[in-house]
C-alpha cells in the first residue's frame, strides 16, 4: 500500500505526536512530519490547512490520550481509591508523554471548541468521581481545582528535575501528597 493511500489525519496526527515526544514540541515542522511518513509535505494539506490547525490537533489527541487514561484508571473504582489511581494515571501519562503534556497545558489558549471539549471532559472525570462525595457544587469546584494544581506542580517540578534528592522516595512522596489530599474529604451530606 502507498504512502498516499494510507495517510488520513489520524496517521498524521499520531505521527506529529512521535516526533514531538522525540524533538520537544517547538521543534517539530510539517515537513519533518511529511518525511517521517515518506510524503511531500503538499500532501498533508488535504487534511490540514497549515501548522497552526496540526498544532491544534496535537493538542486535541494529547488531551484525548490523558482522558482516556485516566478514565481507564478510573473505571471500577469509586472515592478515595479513583483519586489515587487517577493520580498516578495523571502523573505517569505526565512522565511518559511530557512534550504532549506541555501541548495540554497550553488548553486556555485554545479557542478551537473540540480542544475546549475534550478538556471539559478529563476534568468531568473528576467531577463524577466528586458525586459520591455529596459536596456542594463549589466545594467541588475548589477541590478538584487544588487537585488538579497539586498534581500539575508536582509533575512539572518533577520533569524540571526539582526532586533529585536520594534521601526520600519520589513515588512516596507524590503518593503521600495525593493521601493527604484525598484525607481532607469526607462523606458527610452537609458539604
Amino acid at each position: 500500500m502507498s504512502a498516499k493511500r494510507r495517510l488520513n489525519t489520524e496517521t498524521i496526527l499520531n505521527t506529529a505526536a512521535e516526533l514531538v515526544e522525540e524533538n520537544g514540541l517547538e521543534n517539530v515542522s510539517l515537513l519533518q512530519v511529511a518525511e517521517k511518513l515518506g510524503v511531500k509535505s503538499p500532501s498533508l494539506y488535504n487534511h490540514f490547512s497549515g501548522f497552526k490547525e496540526l498544532s491544534l490537533g496535537i493538542a486535541r489527541l494529547a488531551i484525548s490520550r490523558l482522558g482516556d487514561t485516566i478514565r481507564s484508571a478510573a473505571v471500577g473504582r469509586s472515592k478515595g481509591d479513583a483519586l489515587m489511581t487517577i493520580a498516578l494515571a495523571y502523573r505517569k501519562f505526565a512522565r511518559e508523554n511530557p512534550e504532549l503534556y506541555k501541548a495540554i497545558l497550553r488548553f486556555p489558549a485554545y479557542n478551537d471548541r473540540s480542544i475546549q471539549e475534550a478538556g471539559h471532559a478529563v476534568v468531568h472525570i473528576l467531577y463524577q468521581v466528586m458525586e459520591s462525595y455529596h459536596y456542594s457544587k463549589e466545594k467541588t469546584i475548589h477541590f478538584v481545582r487544588g487537585f488538579r494544581s497539586a498534581l500539575h506542580g508536582f509533575v512539572s517540578l518533577e520533569e524540571v528535575g526539582f526532586f533529585q534528592s536520594t534521601e526520600a522516595d519520589v513515588d512516596k512522596s507524590f503518593e503521600q501528597l495525593v493521601s493527604c489530599l484525598i484525607s481532607t474529604l469526607n462523606t458527610r451530606e452537609d458539604n
